[in-house]
């Protein structure tokens, strides 16, 4: 009996200091476990500035282009424009020489027989002529001839002294002298008109002839050019139309001049992006670029800025929209990537822009970016103006207007009151 009394007085003490000792062991505990994470928790979601170093990745939006590229043309033509009959396929691989796309010829085709006709018609009036003139300065030349005979003989008589014949014959005779030497004068001055006539007829027909010839030869060569060959092997790439947003097609009348397609130099690719007006400013030459290709995006390529335009250009999709054109220079290429490469695939451009070091952050969602200057929103109410840096799509440096360790809250998006 006495046994199991001390038996259960010492598991009684020994809870008893089982349990002192953890009382002690808690109050002597740092705060932590549950306290700490509701502390923790109250804070998730907390906007605070704070800082740190930013590099701005600005993102844009582009194409694929050559920076060289042989253009099809619309032929010039006398008519005011040129209907289209045929064109290969937008993407096409052809070799130099093939026809690329080809015009309406019809018109053409009609003259040409005009033309031929006219030529045949100029060079049978050109031998008929000549022929006449040859006939005419034949006759005249024998004129002459005649008359130069008749003024040897009359010569001969003439020369009989006075003494030998009666003073009648002989001013005969010298009558006779001076109206052959006339005659001859007379004849050869038509000889030479003949010849000087004749000639400028020829002349003048050989003129026609030319003209006519020249009508048909640039009859003959527009229909040559009706057809558009590739000046070398190359990817066909076909025009836009210039004002009704799609690919030039079959049946399109088109003017003289008008790009119909294009055969890129496939080792001069670059990226055309386009910056939108708003980050004007932002993106200059030199800056590093890092390009995806959207059929590509787990192959980026790498580039530099080389040029950005001066003058904003209204979008396509909207008058309002206006953008910088921006030219990326890509690196150098491997050969199997530039095989798969082609100029129109859209890809997207990551510019980084100079790094900022040491700086106050304040989280983009914490900003009303609508006003005028921008605003920091304080967790305890109102706003604080602040002066802004660069930002990327999560946070901007402010430059003034906060503090470090500063709270902030979210902007609802119906902007503040207060100062």
């Amino acid at each position: 009996m006495r046994l199991r009394i001390h038996i259960a007085g010492l598991l009684g003490a020994v809870a008893g200091l089982a349990g002192l000792w953890s009382c002690r062991h808690a109050q002597a505990a740092p705060p932590g476990g549950a306290a700490v994470a509701a502390a923790a928790a109250s804070r998730v979601g907390a906007l605070v500035v704070r800082r740190g170093d930013l590099q701005p990745r600005l993102l844009l939006t582009g194409d694929l282009a050559a920076a060289e590229a042989a253009a099809l043309v619309t032929p010039a033509s006398p008519s005011f424009q040129l209907q289209l009959t045929w064109l290969a396929e937008d993407g096409a691989t052809v070799a130099a020489g093939q026809p690329v796309a080809q015009f309406d010829n019809s018109s053409f085709v009609s003259q040409i027989e005009e033309k031929r006709s006219a030529v045949t018609a100029a060079e049978a009036e050109l031998a008929r002529l000549a022929a006449v003139s040859q006939a005419n300065q034949a006759d005249k030349g024998f004129a002459v001839e005649q008359k130069q005979r008749d003024l040897a003989k009359a010569r001969t008589a003439a020369s009989v002294p006075p003494d030998l014949i009666s003073a009648y014959d002989y001013q005969d005779h010298q009558l006779k002298l001076h109206g052959a030497e006339a005659d001859l004068a007379k004849a050869q001055a038509d000889l030479t008109q003949e010849r000087a006539a004749g000639a400028a007829d020829v002349a003048v027909q050989r003129l026609a002839l030319a003209k006519a010839s020249r009508e048909l030869a640039a009859a003959e060569s527009g229909i040559r050019n009706l057809t558009l060959r590739a000046p070398r092997a190359g990817t066909v790439l076909i025009a836009d139309h210039p004002w009704e947003g799609r690919k030039i097609q079959v049946s399109d009348n088109l003017w003289p001049g008008m790009t119909v397609a294009t055969l890129p130099d496939l080792s001069t690719m670059v990226v055309e992006a386009r910056l939108s007006d708003v980050d004007d400013g932002q993106v200059t030459v030199g800056m590093a670029a890092t390009c995806f290709v959207d059929a590509f995006p787990d192959a980026p390529l790498s580039g530099r800025v080389a040029e950005v335009t001066a003058v904003a250009r209204e979008s396509g999709r909207s008058a309002l929209l206006r953008f910088f054109p921006v030219r990326i220079a890509l690196g150098p290429l491997p050969a199997a990537v530039r095989a798969r490469l082609r100029p129109g695939m859209s890809v997207r451009v990551e510019v980084a822009a100079p790094a900022w070091h040491g700086v106050l952050l304040v989280p983009r969602v914490a900003l009303d970016l609508a006003a005028s200057p921008p605003r920091a929103l304080l967790a305890g109410g109102g706003a604080a103006v602040v002066r802004l840096g660069a930002c990327d799509a999560f946070q901007c440096v402010a430059e003034s207007g906060v503090a470090a360790g500063q709270r902030l809250r979210r902007d609802s998006g119906g902007g503040v009151s207060g100062g």
